[in-house]
Protein backbone atom coordinates (compact mmCIF):
# COMPACT_ATOMS: atom_id res chain seq x y z
CA UNK A 1 0.00 0.00 0.00
CA UNK A 2 2.84 2.36 0.86
CA UNK A 3 4.37 1.72 -2.57
CA UNK A 4 1.06 2.55 -4.22
CA UNK A 5 0.85 5.69 -2.13
CA UNK A 6 4.36 6.56 -3.21
CA UNK A 7 3.50 6.15 -6.88
CA UNK A 8 0.39 8.31 -6.60
CA UNK A 9 2.29 10.99 -4.73
CA UNK A 10 4.97 11.13 -7.43
CA UNK A 11 2.37 11.37 -10.18
CA UNK A 12 0.65 14.24 -8.41
CA UNK A 13 3.93 16.08 -8.02
CA UNK A 14 4.81 15.67 -11.67
CA UNK A 15 1.32 16.78 -12.76
CA UNK A 16 1.44 19.75 -10.44
CA UNK A 17 4.85 20.82 -11.73
CA UNK A 18 3.71 20.47 -15.34
CA UNK A 19 0.61 22.54 -14.64
CA UNK A 20 2.72 25.24 -13.03
CA UNK A 21 5.11 25.30 -15.97
CA UNK A 22 2.18 25.46 -18.42
CA UNK A 23 0.52 28.23 -16.44
CA UNK A 24 3.75 30.17 -16.30
CA UNK A 25 4.25 29.75 -20.06
CA UNK A 26 0.69 30.84 -20.75
CA UNK A 27 1.12 33.83 -18.45
CA UNK A 28 4.34 34.73 -20.25
CA UNK A 29 2.68 34.48 -23.69
CA UNK A 30 -0.31 36.52 -22.55
CA UNK A 31 2.07 39.12 -21.19
CA UNK A 32 3.88 39.29 -24.51
CA UNK A 33 0.59 39.64 -26.37
CA UNK A 34 -0.56 42.45 -24.09
CA UNK A 35 2.79 44.20 -24.43
CA UNK A 36 2.73 43.82 -28.21
CA UNK A 37 -0.72 45.39 -28.39
CA UNK A 38 -0.10 48.17 -25.90
CA UNK A 39 3.35 49.33 -26.99
CA UNK A 40 3.21 51.63 -30.00
CA UNK A 41 6.09 51.43 -32.46
CA UNK A 42 7.67 54.60 -33.92
CA UNK A 43 5.95 53.71 -37.20
CA UNK A 44 2.92 54.89 -39.16
CA UNK A 45 0.95 52.63 -41.49
CA UNK A 46 -0.67 54.17 -44.56
CA UNK A 47 -3.71 52.52 -46.11
CA UNK A 48 -6.25 53.64 -48.73
CA UNK A 49 -8.50 56.36 -47.34
CA UNK A 50 -12.00 57.65 -48.17
CA UNK A 51 -12.70 59.22 -51.55
CA UNK A 52 -14.94 62.13 -52.57
CA UNK A 53 -15.99 63.89 -55.76
CA UNK A 54 -13.91 67.07 -55.76
CA UNK A 55 -16.69 68.97 -57.57
CA UNK A 56 -18.93 68.52 -54.52
CA UNK A 57 -16.55 70.74 -52.54
CA UNK A 58 -16.67 73.69 -54.97
CA UNK A 59 -18.72 76.65 -53.72
CA UNK A 60 -19.64 79.41 -56.22
CA UNK A 61 -21.76 82.54 -55.85
CA UNK A 62 -22.24 85.21 -58.49
CA UNK A 63 -21.43 83.14 -61.58
CA UNK A 64 -23.23 80.39 -63.55
CA UNK A 65 -22.32 76.81 -62.66
CA UNK A 66 -22.40 73.72 -64.85
CA UNK A 67 -22.88 70.47 -62.89
CA UNK A 68 -20.35 67.89 -64.15
CA UNK A 69 -21.65 64.73 -65.82
CA UNK A 70 -18.80 62.56 -64.53
CA UNK A 71 -16.71 62.53 -61.39
CA UNK A 72 -13.35 63.97 -60.43
CA UNK A 73 -12.43 61.66 -57.58
CA UNK A 74 -10.18 63.10 -54.88
CA UNK A 75 -8.09 60.45 -53.13
CA UNK A 76 -6.85 60.31 -49.55
CA UNK A 77 -4.78 58.02 -47.36
CA UNK A 78 -5.42 56.96 -43.78
CA UNK A 79 -2.39 57.02 -41.49
CA UNK A 80 -2.25 55.49 -38.03
CA UNK A 81 0.28 54.62 -35.36
CA UNK A 82 0.75 50.87 -35.12
CA UNK A 83 1.85 48.21 -32.66
CA UNK A 84 3.88 45.07 -33.34
CA UNK A 85 0.95 42.92 -34.44
CA UNK A 86 -0.36 45.62 -36.76
CA UNK A 87 3.13 45.99 -38.23
CA UNK A 88 3.18 42.26 -39.02
CA UNK A 89 -0.23 42.49 -40.71
CA UNK A 90 0.86 45.56 -42.69
CA UNK A 91 4.00 43.75 -43.84
CA UNK A 92 1.94 41.20 -45.80
CA UNK A 93 -0.68 43.64 -47.15
CA UNK A 94 0.46 45.03 -50.54
CA UNK A 95 -1.89 48.00 -50.20
CA UNK A 96 -0.30 49.21 -46.95
CA UNK A 97 3.04 50.98 -46.55
CA UNK A 98 4.83 51.52 -43.24
CA UNK A 99 7.00 54.58 -42.68
CA UNK A 100 9.09 55.81 -39.78
CA UNK A 101 7.05 58.29 -37.77
CA UNK A 102 9.87 60.83 -37.92
CA UNK A 103 9.52 60.90 -41.73
CA UNK A 104 5.95 62.16 -41.38
CA UNK A 105 5.70 64.04 -38.10
CA UNK A 106 7.98 66.73 -36.72
CA UNK A 107 9.80 65.79 -33.51
CA UNK A 108 7.61 66.35 -30.44
CA UNK A 109 4.71 67.46 -32.65
CA UNK A 110 1.36 66.86 -30.95
CA UNK A 111 -1.66 65.44 -32.74
CA UNK A 112 -3.34 68.87 -32.65
CA UNK A 113 -0.24 70.60 -34.05
CA UNK A 114 -0.04 68.01 -36.81
CA UNK A 115 -3.73 68.50 -37.63
CA UNK A 116 -3.36 72.28 -37.79
CA UNK A 117 -0.26 72.03 -39.96
CA UNK A 118 -2.13 69.88 -42.46
CA UNK A 119 -5.15 72.20 -42.50
CA UNK A 120 -2.81 75.12 -43.19
CA UNK A 121 -1.31 73.20 -46.10
CA UNK A 122 -4.83 72.54 -47.39
CA UNK A 123 -5.68 76.26 -47.17
CA UNK A 124 -2.61 77.15 -49.23
CA UNK A 125 -3.46 74.42 -51.71
CA UNK A 126 -7.04 75.62 -52.22
CA UNK A 127 -5.85 79.21 -52.64
CA UNK A 128 -3.47 78.10 -55.41
CA UNK A 129 -6.14 75.89 -56.98
CA UNK A 130 -8.63 78.76 -57.18
CA UNK A 131 -6.06 81.10 -58.72
CA UNK A 132 -4.89 78.57 -61.32
CA UNK A 133 -8.45 77.56 -62.21
CA UNK A 134 -9.57 81.17 -62.72
CA UNK A 135 -6.58 81.72 -65.01
CA UNK A 136 -8.00 78.96 -67.26
CA UNK A 137 -11.53 80.31 -67.61
CA UNK A 138 -13.06 83.47 -69.07
CA UNK A 139 -13.68 86.11 -66.36
CA UNK A 140 -13.46 89.34 -68.37
CA UNK A 141 -17.18 89.98 -67.91
CA UNK A 142 -16.74 90.34 -64.14
CA UNK A 143 -15.45 93.31 -62.18
CA UNK A 144 -12.75 92.58 -59.61
CA UNK A 145 -13.89 92.32 -56.02
CA UNK A 146 -12.30 91.69 -52.62
CA UNK A 147 -13.75 88.85 -50.54
CA UNK A 148 -13.11 87.80 -46.97
CA UNK A 149 -11.68 84.28 -46.86
CA UNK A 150 -10.92 84.08 -43.14
CA UNK A 151 -10.74 86.10 -39.97
CA UNK A 152 -9.28 86.18 -36.49
CA UNK A 153 -12.12 85.48 -34.09
CA UNK A 154 -10.42 87.38 -31.26
CA UNK A 155 -10.50 90.72 -33.12
CA UNK A 156 -13.44 93.15 -33.33
CA UNK A 157 -13.75 92.52 -37.08
CA UNK A 158 -13.83 88.76 -36.51
CA UNK A 159 -16.92 89.19 -34.37
CA UNK A 160 -19.04 90.74 -37.12
CA UNK A 161 -17.59 89.66 -40.49
CA UNK A 162 -18.09 86.31 -42.24
CA UNK A 163 -16.18 84.26 -44.78
CA UNK A 164 -17.60 85.09 -48.21
CA UNK A 165 -18.41 88.72 -47.40
CA UNK A 166 -17.58 91.05 -50.29
CA UNK A 167 -15.90 94.24 -49.08
CA UNK A 168 -17.53 97.28 -50.69
CA UNK A 169 -15.76 100.06 -48.80
CA UNK A 170 -13.42 100.76 -45.91
CA UNK A 171 -13.50 104.11 -44.10
CA UNK A 172 -15.89 105.36 -46.82
CA UNK A 173 -13.31 104.55 -49.51
CA UNK A 174 -14.60 102.26 -52.28
CA UNK A 175 -12.81 98.91 -52.42
CA UNK A 176 -12.59 96.83 -55.62
CA UNK A 177 -9.00 95.59 -55.45
CA UNK A 178 -6.45 94.66 -52.84
CA UNK A 179 -4.64 97.89 -53.62
CA UNK A 180 -7.81 99.84 -52.80
CA UNK A 181 -8.07 98.08 -49.45
CA UNK A 182 -4.44 98.80 -48.57
CA UNK A 183 -4.78 102.47 -49.56
CA UNK A 184 -7.94 102.86 -47.46
CA UNK A 185 -6.01 101.75 -44.38
CA UNK A 186 -3.86 104.87 -44.77
CA UNK A 187 -1.68 105.71 -41.78
CA UNK A 188 -4.07 104.52 -39.11
CA UNK A 189 -2.97 103.10 -35.78
CA UNK A 190 -4.06 100.09 -33.71
CA UNK A 191 -7.21 100.98 -31.82
CA UNK A 192 -8.51 103.36 -34.49
CA UNK A 193 -12.11 102.67 -35.45
CA UNK A 194 -13.07 102.37 -39.11
CA UNK A 195 -16.30 101.62 -40.90
CA UNK A 196 -16.37 98.61 -43.22
CA UNK A 197 -19.21 97.99 -45.64
CA UNK A 198 -19.77 94.46 -46.94
CA UNK A 199 -22.25 92.59 -49.10
CA UNK A 200 -23.54 89.33 -47.63
CA UNK A 201 -26.16 87.15 -49.30
CA UNK A 202 -27.29 90.13 -51.39
CA UNK A 203 -27.64 92.46 -48.39
CA UNK A 204 -25.36 95.43 -47.68
CA UNK A 205 -24.16 95.74 -44.09
CA UNK A 206 -22.00 98.35 -42.39
CA UNK A 207 -19.93 97.73 -39.27
CA UNK A 208 -17.64 99.93 -37.19
CA UNK A 209 -14.59 97.94 -36.09
CA UNK A 210 -11.47 98.78 -34.12
CA UNK A 211 -8.16 97.98 -35.78
CA UNK A 212 -6.05 95.41 -33.97
CA UNK A 213 -2.24 95.39 -33.54
CA UNK A 214 -0.22 92.95 -35.60
CA UNK A 215 1.46 90.23 -33.57
CA UNK A 216 4.81 90.72 -35.31
CA UNK A 217 4.53 94.54 -35.42
CA UNK A 218 2.44 95.81 -32.49
CA UNK A 219 2.59 99.39 -33.77
CA UNK A 220 1.06 98.42 -37.12
CA UNK A 221 -2.71 98.01 -37.47
CA UNK A 222 -4.70 95.22 -39.06
CA UNK A 223 -8.38 94.61 -39.63
CA UNK A 224 -7.99 90.98 -38.59
CA UNK A 225 -9.19 89.34 -41.80
CA UNK A 226 -7.79 87.32 -44.70
CA UNK A 227 -8.86 88.49 -48.14
CA UNK A 228 -8.64 87.44 -51.76
CA UNK A 229 -9.30 89.37 -54.98
CA UNK A 230 -11.71 87.42 -57.18
CA UNK A 231 -14.11 88.10 -60.05
CA UNK A 232 -16.85 86.37 -58.01
CA UNK A 233 -17.01 84.22 -54.90
CA UNK A 234 -15.49 80.79 -55.36
CA UNK A 235 -14.21 78.61 -52.57
CA UNK A 236 -13.42 75.02 -51.62
CA UNK A 237 -15.15 73.41 -48.67
CA UNK A 238 -12.53 70.80 -47.82
CA UNK A 239 -14.06 69.79 -44.49
CA UNK A 240 -11.63 67.97 -42.22
CA UNK A 241 -9.33 66.84 -45.04
CA UNK A 242 -5.82 68.26 -44.65
CA UNK A 243 -2.61 68.39 -46.62
CA UNK A 244 -1.78 69.79 -50.06
CA UNK A 245 -2.28 66.74 -52.28
CA UNK A 246 -5.81 67.61 -53.46
CA UNK A 247 -4.64 70.72 -55.30
CA UNK A 248 -4.70 69.21 -58.78
CA UNK A 249 -8.19 67.73 -58.45
CA UNK A 250 -9.64 70.86 -56.85
CA UNK A 251 -8.25 72.92 -59.73
CA UNK A 252 -9.86 70.64 -62.30
CA UNK A 253 -13.14 70.59 -60.36
CA UNK A 254 -13.38 74.39 -60.31
CA UNK A 255 -12.69 74.56 -64.04
CA UNK A 256 -15.31 71.85 -64.69
CA UNK A 257 -17.97 73.55 -62.55
CA UNK A 258 -17.42 77.00 -64.07
CA UNK A 259 -17.27 76.05 -67.75
CA UNK A 260 -19.90 74.59 -70.10
CA UNK A 261 -19.46 70.99 -71.16
CA UNK A 262 -18.01 68.10 -69.24
CA UNK A 263 -14.30 67.88 -68.53
CA UNK A 264 -14.46 64.13 -67.85
CA UNK A 265 -16.81 63.16 -70.68
CA UNK A 266 -19.02 61.45 -68.11
CA UNK A 267 -16.20 59.23 -66.85
CA UNK A 268 -14.93 58.61 -63.34
CA UNK A 269 -11.49 60.23 -63.32
CA UNK A 270 -9.35 60.12 -60.20
CA UNK A 271 -6.15 61.93 -59.40
CA UNK A 272 -3.78 63.39 -56.88
CA UNK A 273 -1.02 65.99 -56.77
CA UNK A 274 -0.16 69.36 -55.32
CA UNK A 275 -0.61 72.55 -57.34
CA UNK A 276 1.39 75.76 -57.15
CA UNK A 277 0.51 79.26 -58.32
CA UNK A 278 2.09 78.59 -61.72
CA UNK A 279 0.04 75.42 -62.31
CA UNK A 280 2.85 72.95 -61.68
CA UNK A 281 1.80 69.57 -60.29
CA UNK A 282 3.96 68.34 -57.41
CA UNK A 283 4.57 64.97 -55.81
CA UNK A 284 2.63 63.58 -52.87
CA UNK A 285 2.86 60.82 -50.28
CA UNK A 286 0.85 57.61 -50.21
CA UNK A 287 0.52 57.31 -53.98
CA UNK A 288 0.35 53.50 -53.86
CA UNK A 289 -2.57 53.58 -51.45
CA UNK A 290 -4.32 56.13 -53.63
CA UNK A 291 -4.00 53.85 -56.65
CA UNK A 292 -5.80 51.12 -54.70
CA UNK A 293 -8.50 53.58 -53.59
CA UNK A 294 -8.96 54.86 -57.15
CA UNK A 295 -9.56 51.43 -58.59
CA UNK A 296 -11.94 50.55 -55.76
CA UNK A 297 -13.91 53.71 -56.60
CA UNK A 298 -14.42 52.49 -60.15
CA UNK A 299 -12.15 55.06 -61.78
CA UNK A 300 -10.98 54.35 -65.30
CA UNK A 301 -8.09 56.83 -65.13
CA UNK A 302 -5.83 58.22 -62.43
CA UNK A 303 -3.84 61.40 -62.94
CA UNK A 304 -0.52 61.03 -61.13
CA UNK A 305 2.28 63.56 -60.53
CA UNK A 306 5.13 62.80 -62.90
CA UNK A 307 7.49 62.39 -59.95
CA UNK A 308 5.22 59.70 -58.41
CA UNK A 309 4.56 57.72 -61.58
CA UNK A 310 7.13 54.97 -61.04
CA UNK A 311 5.99 54.37 -57.46
CA UNK A 312 2.35 54.31 -58.58
CA UNK A 313 3.15 51.55 -61.07
CA UNK A 314 4.17 49.25 -58.17
CA UNK A 315 0.71 49.39 -56.57
CA UNK A 316 -1.69 46.45 -57.03
CA UNK A 317 -4.20 47.25 -59.80
CA UNK A 318 -6.01 45.65 -62.71
CA UNK A 319 -7.64 48.01 -65.21
CA UNK A 320 -6.79 51.46 -63.88
CA UNK A 321 -4.81 53.61 -66.35
CA UNK A 322 -2.12 55.78 -64.74
CA UNK A 323 -1.43 59.08 -66.50
CA UNK A 324 1.64 61.10 -65.41
CA UNK A 325 1.19 64.90 -65.46
CA UNK A 326 3.61 67.71 -64.68
CA UNK A 327 1.29 70.71 -65.06
CA UNK A 328 -2.40 71.54 -65.00
CA UNK A 329 -2.07 71.98 -68.76
CA UNK A 330 -0.99 68.33 -69.11
CA UNK A 331 -4.05 67.20 -67.15
CA UNK A 332 -6.47 69.32 -69.18
CA UNK A 333 -4.89 68.22 -72.46
CA UNK A 334 -5.30 64.55 -71.51
CA UNK A 335 -8.93 65.02 -70.43
CA UNK A 336 -9.70 66.86 -73.65
CA UNK A 337 -8.25 63.93 -75.59
CA UNK A 338 -10.74 61.67 -73.82
CA UNK A 339 -13.71 63.84 -74.70
CA UNK A 340 -12.51 64.89 -78.16
CA UNK A 341 -12.75 68.55 -77.16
Amino acid sequence: MSGYDSDVSGTKGTSRNGALVGAAALFFVVGLVIAAWSVQLPLIAYSPGPITDAADSVVVDGAPVYPPGGELVMLTVAGQDINMFEALVAAVDPSVDVLARRAVRDPDESDEEYRRRNLTLMDRSTTAAIGVALDHIETDDYEPAVFITGYAADTPAGQVLDIGDRILSLADEEVSTLEDLSAAMGDRRPGDEVSIEVERDGDVQSHDVALAPREDEPDSPMIGIFVRQLPFWVDIDSGIVGGPSAGLMYTLAIIDVLTPGDLTGGRIVSGTGTIDADGNVGGIGGVRQKVVAAEAAGAEVMLVPESNHEAALTAPRENLTLVPVATIGDAIEFLESLTGA
